[in-house]
């Protein structure tokens, strides 16, 4: 049995940075064997765009996986039914982008791959062919049959859970349950048990300022996330809070800590970026599998310049390759 993983990394949206982004990693030095579901074409113009080397070899995934090596790429080939036009978003190619998508999810269920790593796609022109496309996220969780999915976004020595992502901040402490809660940090403890990782120390932010101040700054974490808490301790897991998020985050809680649970997407977010921006990875808890992201967009505004860096991307391979072999990251 190989001792290398098999990690596939999606191309993302064709006229975006994706591409290149794939071609840029193909240069670099990866623990593992590293596919790439992509198109054929696009990638090869995209090398001599760049002038960097690379060889593409069709994926056989009856083979043990071997060690990857720079400036080639195993790949499975995404027909394009149009050719891209950098930087210009093509609603007609949305369908074989969705099938990319909807391909991977088949790979790492059916364990032909040991995780995925997604570039970034455009979800308004996804929404444009599939209405119901709303992110990554929960096109794979669907796909999964999975009810629930936890978004984490990762670096260095800081990982951060969110209770709610991408929802007005009016809306947040009404969302906010305790039924919700538990479902969460149960989604957490239940990763880190499948990534093999060691059992989980959580902190859980306040939804208030000071954690609501004994009251004094509103009621939702005396009545709503203390509760929560104390009822996931009795039933044996490892976590403690509510906590003002303020002074949360320091270099000696991030130690004592393996996650942190923010209640809000600005709550936490503005914090592992401030840390880590480009050294960062969005890990989605919950799946049957290991999926991890880059932490920015399609970038279209800079697709002809050929300026990306593929740090995020490359930070977020290895991040699922360190999960693969059973390792918190730090």
């Amino acid at each position: 049995m190989s001792s290398f993983p098999r990690i596939l990394v999606t191309m993302g949206e064709a006229a975006g940075v994706g591409p290149e982004l794939l071609v840029k990693m193909a240069q670099c030095e990866f623990c593992a064997e590293i596919v790439v579901l992509a198109n054929e074409i696009l990638l090869r113009q995209t090398a001599d765009k760049l002038s960097l080397p690379l060889k593409l070899i069709p994926i056989n995934y009856e083979v043990s996986p071997i060690k990857h090596q720079k400036g080639q790429l195993f790949f499975e080939n995404i027909e394009l039914p149009f050719a891209p036009i950098v930087g210009k978003l093509q609603a007609e190619n949305s369908p074989a982008i969705l099938n990319m998508l909807s391909r991977a999810g088949e790979l790492a269920l059916e364990k032909k791959v040991d995780a995925i790593v997604t570039a970034p796609v455009h979800k308004a022109i996804l929404n444009q062919v599939d209405a119901n496309f709303l992110g990554h996220t929960e096109f794979l969780a669907a796909q999964a049959n999975v009810g629930k999915v936890v978004m984490m976004l990762a670096t260095k020595k800081l990982r951060m859970a969110l209770a709610t992502t991408h929802i007005p901040l009016s809306k947040v402490s009404q969302t906010i349950t305790q039924d919700l809660i538990k479902q969460i940090v149960q989604i957490i403890k239940q990763s880190f048990t499948l990534f093999g990782l060691r059992r989980a120390k959580i902190a859980v932010c306040g939804i208030n300022p000071h954690a609501g101040e004994n009251g004094l700054l509103g009621l939702e974490d005396q009545e709503v996330t203390l509760p929560a808490i104390e009822s996931l301790q009795k039933a044996g897991i490892d976590v403690h809070g509510p906590f003002p998020s303020d002074s949360l985050f320091t270099e000696s809680k991030r130690e004592e800590f393996d996650i942190f649970l923010a209640m809000y997407h600005d709550q936490g977010l503005p914090v592992v970026k401030a840390i880590g921006f480009g050294q960062c990875a969005n890990i989605t808890l919950g799946l049957p599998y290991i999926r991890t992201s880059v932490d920015h967009g399609t970038a279209l505004d800079i697709a002809a310049k050929r300026i990306a860096s593929p740090d995020s991307l490359n930070y977020a391979v290895n991040y699922a390759i360190q999960l693969v072999q059973g390792k918190l990251p730090e």
